[in-house]
């Protein structure tokens, strides 16, 4: 099966001009077997005390301190360590993002779109206990699994919303020392494993979600202390959102 047939032409046509002789390795890409991955709750268990009783082959991600790669024909979602928090169960590169964020026990942080949980978890427990951690999320039925998560990983030092950036600039103004950012976009970094987010783009393109996401960066920036970090990412390969946004705020 040719997972391109689907892609849209204007699409294909932007990522060629975008990447030129890298094009073809992108196309390429589409056809490679999906990577699967799980990231160890370090608040409740260690990586080598993890390796010792996991029941199923697991390869240490290089540049994930307690990510892993599993098989594609395991299903770790009906072992009982992820029934009891252990582990979470996370794309390789959906965990870069957290990973990359220095944050120190005893900090206030804030995952503004956080729903349903990847990142919040792995923020909780780098906080071990000590500090606060607000996950927000504005779809109301998305935070329900939010709060799951964040519940099911045993931190116990966190909140969860379910508000827009703007009201809650309103209540924590200069209030956090890192905040992540992981805007809704056009999801063109998810067609390879949901072909479905194609209708969803030719529908509410980059032009849609640049502008949310310029609105969204501003009230995140404002909730921000003097000196604290905010770490924005996105699933999408448009230039438009992406350096529109950050260009943006500059």
């Amino acid at each position: 099966e040719n997972r391109t047939v689907s892609l849209h032409p204007e699409f294909l046509k932007r990522m060629q001009k975008m990447l030129g002789n890298e094009y073809e390795d992108f196309i390429k890409s589409y056809e490679a077997p999906r990577t699967y991955g799980l990231r160890v709750n370090t608040a409740k268990i260690s990586c080598e005390e993890f390796e010792k009783i996991v029941p199923f082959p697991v390869t240490p991600i290089p540049w994930i301190p307690n990510g892993y790669f599993y098989p594609g024909d395991v299903r770790p979602s009906f072992c009982p360590l992820y029934q009891a928090g252990l582990y979470y169960l996370q794309e390789p590169s959906a965990m870069t993002p957290a990973s990359c964020l220095p944050v120190t026990p005893g900090e206030n942080i804030l995952d503004l779109c956080a729903a349903p949980g990847g990142k919040a978890t792995a923020l909780g427990a780098m906080l071990n206990g000590s500090g606060l951690l607000v996950a927000n999320d504005i779809s109301s039925s998305r935070t329900r699994a939010l709060l799951r998560n964040v519940e099911l990983f045993g931190i116990t030092n966190a909140f969860v919303t379910n508000e827009t950036p703007a009201h809650l600039k309103d209540r924590f103004p200069e209030f956090f020392h890192k905040i992540i950012l992981d805007a809704p976009c056009s999801g063109e970094g998810m067609f390879r494993k949901e072909p479905r987010m194609m209708a969803d783009w030719e529908q509410q393109g980059p032009e849609y979600y640049s502008k949310l996401q310029r609105e969204i960066i501003l009230d995140a920036a404002d909730m921000l202390r003097p000196g604290g970090k905010l770490l924005y990412s996105t699933c999408t390969f448009s230039e438009l959102e992406n350096e529109g946004t950050i260009q943006y705020l500059l």
